[in-house]
């Protein structure tokens, strides 16, 4: 069990709950706002007479929905100063709509009326993290843990701004705690934070290949790297640092958050949160925050962007060619639309469609690498090997992320068509940008033996090997070199 008192997540008594709550007031710079409350009164009991008054923001810029309804939850508020959910609601509200210093303020005095309740003190440290007060955020923090010591995100934050702040001490016993309440691979991720501070790449290493294997994430991809090139392991580290691609930081979930969804209020910020939750494929809640805005806003352009992309990913492809085809005809200088569109038409298998759409997409953003690898797709089903290449090469050059696949694309149709010489060099290049994709060396082994370069070509199954990823493409891949190579040495058997 961590030591409570090094940690400050023993149980906290009310003066001293008080003392953190007027010094979290004075950094919130809401101690102007409450004139007759806690501040004036000490730190006794809160009473009626003794609650400030709720805190109220200038709504004068806002959206008018967004000021009307934070208007009746302040007014909801000061109706029952005494009511820890009216103010939390208030509180959630001003944070999800744009006023943190408000909601930081609020949370605190939500805290102030019901102690015990994990949420405020909870939120508030967030806010304070977000303002860059990480040591009132870990003040908070402690709070929340001496109510409900066992959240596991709560851990990863605290370990996450331990790590930030240095205390490395601190940090491994916070993400140890972390990991005993079962957090995974956070929790190692964090643990290997550590051990690279302390110039321990083994350690590290130790930790981040099981977490690699369950998790897979960039992050963790690219934190092995490290350690592997503090270790000497240069092709190893070639390998992570390719597969931590793109550089996606390391999140986990924080089910505690999903409480300030229902506080978000208006069309523009719901329409904020439904392509979040749309970035990570939750099309039927994206859907339900989105389809209520189409009688008032059904012309606007993200709001029919967004439709699109739920239906689309949900296979409902009716659908979704119906909100894109008024996306166009309502903004026909939107190349995302004429984009999409092209993507529907060759699902549904009408290829000269999306050949128009992707060539209006292109007039309008003529370096579009999403447009040109689609056209190449295009192309290759449409049996149009040159210009199938063209398209990916001007994704290419144009920056494309995914650059490595389309250079494995190009040496896939130079080697249907037997071109060996060509696919060699298409599936090197994919290879030399992506050292971690095994299909490249697979397909370049393939490309060299049938040129009757053996040596290169099982060097490249050497690396496919060492890769790890795909055993039975790998196993067909060295019989068909092994036959190749029979074949021109004479041997029949």
């Amino acid at each position: 069990m961590l030591e409570r008192e090094r940690l400050r997540v023993g149980p906290m008594p009310w003066a001293a709950k008080c003392r953190a709550f007027v010094r979290r007031v004075r950094r919130a710079g809401a101690w102007i706002l409450l004139p007759f409350g806690l501040l004036a009164a000490g730190c006794g009991e809160a009473t009626a007479s003794t609650v400030a008054a709720p805190v109220a923001v200038d709504t004068s810029q806002a959206d008018a929905s967004v000021a009307e309804q934070l208007l009746r939850l302040l007014a909801t508020a000061r109706a029952a100063p005494m009511s820890a959910p009216m103010r939390g609601r208030l509180a959630m509200a001003y944070e999800v709509n744009g006023f943190p210093d408000a909601a930081l303020a609020t949370y605190v005095q939500a805290q102030a009326l019901a102690p015990d309740d994990f949420s405020y003190p909870y939120f508030a440290a967030l806010l304070l993290a977000r303002k860059g007060d990480v040591d009132a955020a870990l003040v908070s923090l402690d709070e929340a843990l001496a109510i409900d010591p066992e959240y596991v995100p709560a851990w990863l934050w605290r370990g996450a701004w331990l790590l930030d702040e240095g205390r490395l001490d601190d940090a491994e016993s916070v993400y140890r705690r972390a990991d005993q309440l079962g957090a995974g691979s956070p929790a190692a991720a964090g643990l290997a934070q550590v051990a690279l501070h302390r110039g321990e790449p083994q350690r590290a290493a130790a930790l981040l290949e099981p977490a690699n294997a369950a998790l897979r994430h960039p992050h963790l991809y690219r934190m092995l790297g490290r350690a592997y090139r503090q270790l000497g392991r240069e092709e190893d580290a070639r390998i992570a640092f390719a597969r931590g691609r793109p550089a996606t930081p390391l999140a986990w979930r924080d089910p505690m958050q999903n409480k300030k969804v229902a506080h978000i209020i208006g069309f523009r910020g719901q329409l904020a949160h439904a392509q979040k939750l749309l970035r990570s494929e939750q099309n039927q809640e994206a859907l339900k925050m989105l389809e209520p805005w189409q009688r008032l806003h059904g012309e606007d352009a993200a709001l029919l962007g967004s439709l699109g992309w739920a239906y689309m990913n949900m296979g409902d492809l009716e659908r979704a060619l119906d909100v894109m085809r008024r996306g166009v005809e309502r903004h026909p200088e939107d190349r995302h639309f004429h984009f999409n569109l092209a993507r529907l038409h060759r699902r549904t298998g009408d290829l000269q469609a999306a050949e128009q759409h992707l060539a209006h997409a292109l007039r309008l953003s003529p370096a579009d690498t999403a447009a040109f690898e689609e056209l190449g797709r295009l192309r290759m089903e449409q049996d149009r090997p040159d210009g199938a290449l063209a398209a990916f090469a001007s994704a290419i050059e144009h920056g494309a992320r995914n650059a490595a696949q389309l250079a494995q694309a190009s040496g896939l149709i130079e080697g249907a068509r037997g071109r060996w010489t060509q696919s060699i060099a298409h599936f090197q290049d994919a290879a030399e940008r992506d050292p971690s994709l095994t299909t490249a060396y697979l397909h370049l082994a393939r490309s060299l033996a049938e040129a009757g370069r053996f040596v290169k070509a099982n060097g490249a199954l050497e690396w496919a090997e060492r890769l790890d990823t795909h055993r039975r493409e790998t196993a067909s891949a060295k019989r068909r070199v092994a036959a190749l190579q029979a074949a021109a040495n004479g041997d029949q058997t």
